[in-house]
């Protein structure tokens, strides 16, 4: 993708110690974040996924774990402060880019929270973070979680109840649009219930397999080829 990497974010990590400043920046290529009701706390990080060297993801990883907190800057200026909270779970990798001897290291942290929206995992957890607002991803995610009888047809009318009965709502995202769905296994199977009682939704007329052709999700920028720092660290006396 052509200036691909215009739509990288940035973070930013400060950790004092004693007589000691350690800074570390580096470029964010995904990243929801759900913002404090209040306006003044830290938002809470449920994703954010980042490129750097092996200095600086080392020390982000062990931030992370830490519950620490984040300068996050959007493309365009937008910036705040974020947290990933407890037992945070970090993820590593290598990514090779075209004209670099060694690849670039890759960091996705999640929040705790977000790790339990994986299938069949905390059927009974009221909330529920999607990283894209595509209604048949929606039905597709939550039917997942929560071991709910859909069928694909059903998914613009699940995303009609949401939004009606106020259930969905708009996180902050880079590189792709997340939601969060709010309800559980017993409200959403009595909307089921209700729907079908009312014709609103009908069974599928023939019986087999359900098959979810799911659209292409949002892609994150890749990294430009001509980049070569993809993170800063800096350590301040």
């Amino acid at each position: 993708m052509q200036n691909a990497h215009e739509r990288f974010g940035t973070l930013e990590f400060t950790k004092r110690l004693r007589a000691t400043i350690t800074q570390v920046r580096v470029h964010v290529d995904r990243a929801i974040l759900e913002t404090a009701r209040d306006g003044r706390s830290p938002a809470a990080a449920h994703l954010i996924s980042m490129v750097a060297g092996d200095a600086e993801i080392g020390a982000l990883s062990a931030a992370a774990a830490e519950g620490a907190l984040f300068a996050v800057h959007f493309p365009g200026g937008a910036s705040l402060t974020a947290c990933l909270g407890s037992e945070a779970q970090c993820f590593r990798g290598s990514v090779m880019v075209s004209g670099r001897k060694r690849p670039v290291r890759h960091l996705v942290a999640v929040s705790a929270e977000l790790a339990k929206t994986k299938a069949g995992a905390s059927r009974e957890g009221p909330r529920m973070i999607v990283c894209d607002d595509d209604p048949l991803f929606v039905l597709y995610r939550v039917a997942s979680r929560y071991g709910l009888p859909v069928a694909p047809e059903w998914a613009q009318w699940f995303m009609r109840e949401l939004v009606r009965r106020k259930a969905l709502t708009s996180l902050l995202g880079l590189a792709c649009s997340p939601v969060l769905v709010r309800g559980n296994k017993t409200m959403f199977l009595k909307w089921i219930s209700q729907a079908l009682k009312s014709r609103a939704i009908r069974l599928p007329a023939e019986n087999g397999p359900i098959i979810w052709r799911l659209r292409e999700l949002r892609g994150a920028p890749e990294p430009h080829p001509h980049w070569g720092t993809f993170g800063e660290a800096t350590v301040k006396t």
